[in-house]
């Protein structure tokens, strides 16, 4: 395994870590009018004379709290920077790609210096996840249009290939994420749907 293919690897995953950080900022954003959208609808909803004659104090209760929460989230995801960091990421991964046509066209004497430039880039913003990489190893293997070697699973062009451990591993992570971003959309509506049922 050659140290360029290192670079390279570590390149395509700080891609997924960049897309990841976009796609979090994406989500926060639309959580964010979300709440604030059912938040300003469900005050309007209330102000209507025949529901508020039948409105509880458990209802404005659990309205304000839903309010101060939505406050809440949108100073967390501030102190997020999503897309700062996704920016450093994509610096980073460029810099990289620079670095690998450098090792590609290294006399092995340059080794030395060549690690210490990659470690210096690495350090210039954060680490990708295991996440990240494993989504890199599956991608990669299924988009390379070369057949698997029989005895290796290895396909032309890459030095390493997914394990059923990285397919399970991911299978569970989108199942763990799609489910809680359905919880947080589905939040408003279901704090309705209570505080209704219980007037």
């Amino acid at each position: 395994m050659a140290f360029s293919d290192n670079i390279w690897w570590t390149r395509k995953a700080k891609i997924q870590t960049a897309n990841r950080l976009l796609n979090n900022a994406c989500h926060a954003n639309l959580l964010l009018l979300w709440y604030s959208f059912c938040s300003t609808a469900t005050a309007i909803y209330y102000l209507n004379t025949n529901s508020a004659k039948t409105t509880n104090d458990l209802t404005g209760v659990g309205w304000a709290i839903f309010s101060v929460l939505a406050l809440c989230i949108a100073g967390f995801i501030n102190g997020l920077t999503y897309k700062e960091r996704a920016g450093l990421v994509k610096a980073c991964y460029e810099a990289l790609d620079e670095l690998y046509k450098k090792a590609k066209r290294a006399a092995p004497d340059d080794a030395p210096q060549l690690s210490e430039e990659y470690a210096q880039i690495l350090g210039s913003c954060e680490n990708h996840t295991d996440r990240d990489y494993y989504l890199t190893l599956c991608i990669e293997h299924v988009t390379n249009s070369s057949k698997a070697d029989k005895e290796s699973g290895l396909k032309l062009g890459l030095d390493r290939c997914p394990t059923w451990f990285h397919w399970a591993y991911l299978a569970k992570w989108y199942a763990k994420i799609y489910l809680l971003l359905f919880f947080l959309y589905a939040l408003p509506i279901l704090l309705f749907l209570v505080l209704e049922k219980s007037q």
